[in-house]
């Protein structure tokens, strides 16, 4: 059982307090640090609710053994982009590989800017 408020919530009322009530007695030159500093506790709220949800590794895996390489690979993201740069992946599976680069960057979007996300839709 999970205590209550969890990180995220807590997170959430700290950066409401920050924007509803400190930051208006703040100088006008530390308003973009404080700005800063709630983007930075709204990104960290989103990343701790998407936790137990990471499925770029399951995802890495599924495109390794689609193109041969499981259990020869680290299916995490450094690895991947370790074999990307290496051009260890060979193009005729670049069909493969971009969906699957979409797909990543639209959970790190989720999580760093979603706003730009909602902004592209469907369209990348």
């Amino acid at each position: 059982m999970t205590s209550r408020p969890n990180g995220s919530e807590l997170l959430a009322v700290a950066r409401r307090t920050l924007l509803d009530q400190l930051l208006p007695l703040l100088p006008a030159a530390k308003s973009y640090d404080a700005l800063m500093v709630a983007n930075a506790m709204a990104m960290a709220a989103r990343e701790l609710d998407s936790q137990g949800r990471d499925e770029s590794e399951a995802q890495i895996l599924q495109f390794y053994r689609r193109i041969g390489l499981e259990g020869t690979q680290d299916a995490t993201e450094r690895g991947l982009a370790e074999l990307i740069r290496k051009r260890a992946i060979d193009p005729s599976q670049h069909g493969l590989l971009h969906p699957l680069l979409l797909a990543l960057t639209r959970d790190k979007l989720a999580i760093t800017n979603p706003k730009q996300l909602d902004r592209q839709g469907d369209s990348a």
